[in-house]
């Protein structure tokens, strides 16, 4: 029951039919009286915005041969063990019966500032499989859980000995040293013949890596009399970068336009509009212009095997193939079997595609409603990234889609010819399937200053502290520079890591507001520092407008969607609040512009879910040109959209729900 009500809030919840329009009503009204309704609302309390359904095999359709790369000669000096203060960087390593592609056996891992460093395994193997590691200093195996008294340590050049039950994740670590920087682990499926994996150290062997993984620069601010420019350069807390310049952007409220510009970035190549409309998943590309990359990142909540996610696959392992670190961080929770098979499958066949499974560790979950959150609390960051070695090549794209079919398309394709593929059938009921298509935006940063900043910043997310989930701390502090205009800056909120510091931060953003505030978001669940916020935006005679679509057509309807009504009660006599509802599709853009200077394009949503529980993150740019150009989306939804009032009926039963602190938050 639970893995079926976690599939639900905006992030691809598959839904199918038109549902009637009606105050407070949803699929969950007949069961929203009395205990079992609040039953149902406090199942709905714990879990995630969410996704999930249905994918390809491992092998990528194209041939690919292995590019050369030589390690160097001479390896960097590694910390002894233990690094005091050191961080536990956690690693995932996916075993398959059939091993690797040929020529494919290397697998990098980092201790990258580790005082601990682990490998989690991932089975893919319907069958038992025995692994024997030989590493160049000492190691032990151990189980993922809480242990009293640890293993005793297995001397360098010895064998460290591991079983892996059939399909077992996360069950099991290799503890190692921080001093070590290479492992032999030859892998045996039940009855099947043994392969080796050539396991080295990342940050030893790939130093390109090394420096693009260094400590993004902290900043010291300068004084400034625009108090907009200021909460700009605030962020006390929060993981965020100095101010870079901007260089040239390209927005994507399209998304058959956004697919298209990954294709491009990962191929060269734009694919025909026709052909990426109507083709199937193996479709003609063409690779001849793609650039040499040193890395990829593809961050998301929901990464499904479907049409989209199929086409991302074959990309990724042509890049895979010739050494380029693949690192996808992804909601572990979501992830159907299918596109398990998907992504993981090519995780095993390419080892140089890392995974990080979000789900949120024991040690990081403090208290009852840490606890709680361990159901539902989970990565909402949206990055997709590539650095190429050729100046201009590299692009990084942030907004609020998923790599899923329904940010692209408002239909789903028949995929009927393709059974390892999600089929999204149209009549099926949406709680057990189905499909949802989405208006959403994201904006595409194309100048190496911009893409190297925001990319260098990602990896202190990647290299968090696995016990903490707390992001990487900013390194030597540099003197930042008084002019703004034309400058942006990526954060990363981790709220239960670093004090919810997203929050002061945006609230700075509104109490700098002096003329306008314009907004498009599709939840209101508003934390209380927001909702004062605004209100005092509205004591200064400060115009806001905001759009969304109040109806959120989704299982978890009844809570988002009175959420957004309570808002109009709140809100509507003086805010311009609009209802945008572009049936079949839904609003899912964040985007937030103030007095036509400042821009926010983020995962963020104005809810205390945002700001409370999930990892967020978003670019904040200081460009009139961006400004106007964000604008112009959201006066497109506002065209769209009817004004929508206050006294709208909120039913009781969701009243005393959301006066339940850890149910509001949830939301």
């Amino acid at each position: 029951m639970l893995n079926l009500v976690t599939r639900h809030c905006g992030e691809v919840n598959h839904r199918i039919r038109p549902l009637a329009h009606g105050r407070g009503r949803s699929i969950l009204w007949p069961m929203t009286r009395g205990w079992t309704g609040l039953l149902v609302a406090a199942l709905l309390g714990l879990t995630a915005c969410a996704g999930g359904i249905r994918p390809i095999s491992g092998s990528p359709p194209d041939a690919v041969t292995r590019g050369a790369f030589t390690p160097p000669a001479h390896a960097e000096p590694v910390q002894a063990y233990p690094q005091v203060g050191g961080r536990h960087a956690m690693n995932y390593l996916v075993v398959s019966r059939a091993g690797p592609a040929e020529g494919q056996d290397l697998y990098y891992f980092t201790g990258r500032e580790a005082g601990e460093i682990s490998i989690s395994f991932l089975n893919r193997a319907r069958s038992r499989m025995t692994l024997r590691a030989t590493c160049d200093a000492r190691g032990y195996a151990r189980p993922s859980t809480h242990l009293a008294t640890r293993p005793a340590w297995v001397a360098p050049g010895q064998t460290i000995s591991v079983v892996l039950g059939p399909r077992e994740r996360h069950r099991t670590w290799l503890a190692l040293d921080p001093a070590v920087t290479r492992c032999d682990l030859t892998v045996t499926p039940g009855g099947g013949a043994p392969y080796v994996l050539r396991l080295r150290r990342e940050e030893v062997s790939r130093p390109e890596l090394a420096r693009v993984d260094a400590r993004h620069p902290g900043c010291q601010m300068p004084a400034t009399g625009d108090p907009l420019a200021s909460a700009f350069l605030g962020g006390a807390g929060l993981s965020i970068t100095c101010p870079l310049p901007l260089g040239a952007t390209r927005i994507l409220p399209g998304g058959a336009e956004s697919l298209n510009a990954k294709v491009e970035a990962l191929t060269g190549r734009r694919l025909p509009a026709d052909l990426l409309e109507h083709g199937t998943p193996d479709i003609p590309l063409d690779f001849s212009r793609a650039p040499q990359l040193d890395l990829i990142y593809l961050n998301y909540l929901n990464l499904n095997a479907d049409f989209a996610g199929a086409l991302m696959a074959r990309m990724l392992a042509y890049h895979a193939a010739r050494g380029t670190i693949v690192r996808i961080l992804v909601a572990d929770v979501f992830l159907t079997e299918a596109d398990r098979r998907l992504f993981e499958g090519l995780a095993a066949r390419y080892p140089t595609v890392q995974l990080q499974p979000f789900r949120m560790p024991a040690s990081a979950a403090q208290g009852f409603e840490g606890q709680l959150g361990r159901l539902h609390r989970t990565t909402h960051v949206k990055f997709f990234a590539t650095l190429a070695r050729d100046a201009g090549r590299s692009r990084v794209m942030i907004g609020g889609r998923n790599l899923h079919e329904g940010y692209f398309y408002e239909l789903p394709r028949d995929l009927s010819a393709f059974p390892e593929l999600h089929q999204y059938d149209p009549e099926e009921a949406r709680v057990t399937g189905g499909f949802t298509s989405y208006d959403d935006f994201e904006i595409e940063l194309r100048s190496d200053r911009a893409t190297h900043g925001a990319i260098q910043h990602m990896a202190a997310l990647w290299h968090r502290d696995f016990d903490s989930q707390r992001p990487r701390p900013a390194g030597p502090v540099q003197q930042a520079s008084a002019q703004v205009e034309g400058r942006l800056r990526h954060f990363i909120s981790v709220p239960f890591a670093d004090g919810a510091a997203q929050l002061p931060y945006y609230t700075g953003l509104i109490d700098a507001a002096q003329h306008s505030i314009e907004i498009a978001i599709p939840y209101l669940n508003l934390p209380p520092e927001i909702f004062a916020a605004l209100q005092r935006a509205r004591a200064r005679g400060v115009r806001v407008e905001v759009v969304t679509t109040v109806r959120v057509r989704e299982l978890a309807d009844y809570m988002v969607s009175n959420f957004n009504r309570m808002f109009a009660n709140d809100f509507a006599d003086w805010v311009h609040f609009i209802d945008y509802d572009p049936f079949p599709r839904l609003l899912h853009s964040k985007l937030i512009v103030i007095d036509g200077r400042l821009t926010v394009v983020a995962s963020t949503n104005l809810n205390l879910r945002s700001f409370h529980h999930d990892m967020e993150n978003g670019l904040v740019i200081m460009d009139r040109g961006v400004s106007r150009q964000i604008t112009g989306v959201i006066r497109s939804y506002v065209a769209q959209g009817t004004r929508y009032p206050s006294g709208q009926e909120v039913p009781r039963l969701f009243q005393r729900l959301a006066r339940i602190g850890w149910i509001a938050r949830a939301f």
